[in-house]
């Protein structure tokens, strides 16, 4: 059963298996006021979706066990989590089958690594914001 939550302040979770990418990336998104939720893999982000309510997902996608297409593949196929917007973010060639998977599994966004972590704020914004 998933919680209701009053929302102050944007949801936003984080997915990276790296742990020094994943630091950095949420030490970014706080700064810009969000609330922030990490998962360092596939599973946990799955019981994370399951149990809270997240307006924003940063989704990496070469996370080891449960890929991150098939992350995606999942939340977007639960009527209760599929307006979640997904943005995944990869270091696989754009033409890599596990880019085009997971925008076939519904991913909303692909953001390419090497990547300045600033530039996932615009994203943030363009996603979360207009809903605050």
């Amino acid at each position: 059963m998933r919680k209701t939550l009053h929302m102050s302040q944007p949801r936003i979770l984080v997915v990276e298996d790296n742990p020094l990418a994943r630091e950095l990336l949420v030490l970014v998104l706080e700064r810009e006021h969000y609330k922030v939720m990490e998962a360092a893999s596939g599973a946990e982000a799955l019981d994370r979706v399951t149990g809270e309510e997240f307006d924003l997902i940063f989704l990496d996608l070469g996370l080891p066990i449960i890929t991150g297409e098939e992350v995606v593949r999942r939340i977007k196929s639960d009527p209760c989590t599929a307006r979640i917007p997904i943005i995944v973010n990869t270091a696989f060639d754009p033409d890599a089958s596990i880019v085009k998977d997971a925008i076939a599994a519904g991913a909303d966004e692909v953001l390419y690594k090497p990547a300045d972590f600033k530039n996932f704020v615009p994203v943030a914004r363009r996603f979360v914001d207009k809903r605050y």
